[in-house]
C-alpha cells in the first residue's frame, strides 16, 4: 500500500441495495464516488419480492439489482467488480483501500457489506433460497404462506421465535431440529405449546422440490413431511471484517453498531444495510444508505470549512 491513489470524496464497499443507493445519493451530491461490487449481495437470491413498494407484481432481487446499476451507470459511477481485501487508516487522513492490487485512496468509507446465511445441510440450498422453496425472511413472504404447513428448520431460540412470529399466517407449524436438542428456555417451551407448534427432532434424509414452492422433507425412520413451506432460521455471520480492521465497534451479533447518521465511532467511517443489526428489508437498506450519504456530503462540507 505504498501507491498513492486519486483521492474520493467516498469509497461505497458492497453493492447491494443499501450500497447503490448510498452511491447514487452521493453522485447526486457531486461527490467523487467509486461502489465496489464482489458479486454476493444477498438481494440476488431474491426470487419475487412482493412487499417492496412501487412493484405492485413483485420484483425479483437480480432485477431490482440491474435497475439500480443502470441508474449507476447514467451517473458515471464506477463499479468495481472486486472484493476489498485490506483497509486502512490514511497517514494524511481518509482510508486507503485494497482491491484487486488496486488501491483507492477515500476521505469516506461505506461499508454496505451484508451478511451472509448460515445455511442447512441440504444440497444446493443456494438454489432452492433463488427458486422460492427455501425461504430465509417471514417478514417478506410469510403472507403467501395462506394457511399452509410451514416447517422451520433450527433448534434455537431463534428457531422458536421464527415460528413463533409465523404464527400470523397459519397455525401448521413444525420445527425441524435436524436431530440437535431444541435448547430453549421453559417459557419459551410453553409459548410453542400453547401455539400448538410441532416439533420434530429427527435427522434429516433428503429435500425434495414438490408443488407450488412446497418441498417434501425425508426424515430418517420417520414420517415424511410432505408439502411444507420451508424455512430456514441458522442465523447469519455479519461480514463485519472491514470494520473490525478500522476498530468499529461492534454489537453482540457481531454487526456494526452506528449511530442515527450510520456513522461509527471511527471518523469517516459508515455502514449501512444487513451488516447493521436492525429490520433487513430492501427499504430499510435503501433508506440507510440515503441517510449514510447525506451524512458523508455534509461532513465534507464540516471538514473542509475547518
Amino acid at each position: 500500500m505504498t501507491t498513492t491513489p486519486a483521492r474520493l470524496d467516498a469509497l461505497v464497499i458492497g453493492a447491494g441495495p443499501g450500497g447503490m443507493t448510498a452511491a447514487l445519493y452521493l453522485a447526486r451530491l457531486n461527490r467523487r464516488v467509486v461502489a465496489v461490487d464482489s458479486g454476493h449481495s444477498r438481494a440476488l437470491l431474491i426470487p419475487l419480492s412482493r412487499n417492496h413498494p412501487a412493484f405492485p407484481e413483485g420484483i425479483e432481487g437480480g432485477e431490482l439489482s440491474r435497475r439500480m446499476r443502470t441508474q449507476l451507470q447514467n451517473l458515471g459511477i464506477e463499479v468495481v467488480a472486486a472484493a476489498v481485501s485490506r483497509v486502512e487508516r490514511g497517514a494524511e487522513g481518509g482510508f486507503i483501500a485494497e482491491l484487486a492490487g488496486r488501491p483507492m485512496h477515500a476521505e469516506n468509507i461505506i461499508l454496505a457489506t451484508g451478511v451472509e446465511d448460515k445455511l442447512p445441510p441440504i444440497g444446493k440450498a443456494s438454489d432452492l433460497i433463488r427458486s422460492g422453496y427455501l425461504r430465509l425472511c417471514p417478514i417478506c413472504d410469510g403472507y403467501e404462506i395462506a394457511g399452509r404447513s410451514a416447517v422451520v428448520i433450527g433448534a434455537t431460540e431463534r428457531a422458536a421465535s421464527e415460528a413463533l412470529f409465523l404464527t400470523s399466517f397459519t397455525r401448521r407449524i413444525t420445527i425441524a431440529t435436524l436431530g440437535e436438542r431444541l435448547d430453549v428456555k421453559d417459557a419459551m417451551m410453553a409459548r410453542l405449546i400453547e401455539h400448538g407448534v410441532s416439533i420434530r427432532f429427527d435427522p434429516l434424509v433428503r429435500c425434495s422440490r414438490s408443488a407450488d414452492g412446497t418441498v417434501d422433507l425425508i426424515m430418517k425412520d420417520a414420517a415424511t413431511l410432505e408439502g411444507v413451506i420451508l424455512y430456514s432460521a441458522l442465523g447469519i455471520h455479519p461480514c463485519s471484517q472491514l470494520a473490525e480492521q478500522l476498530g468499529a465497534e461492534l454489537e453482540q451479533d457481531r454487526r456494526i453498531k452506528v449511530d442515527a447518521h450510520q456513522a461509527t465511532r471511527i471518523p469517516g467511517l459508515y455502514a449501512v444495510g444487513d451488516v447493521v443489526t436492525g429490520l433487513n428489508q430492501l427499504g430499510v437498506s435503501m433508506a440507510q444508505g440515503e441517510i449514510a450519504a447525506v451524512a458523508v456530503h455534509n461532513r465534507l462540507w464540516r471538514v473542509r470549512e475547518q
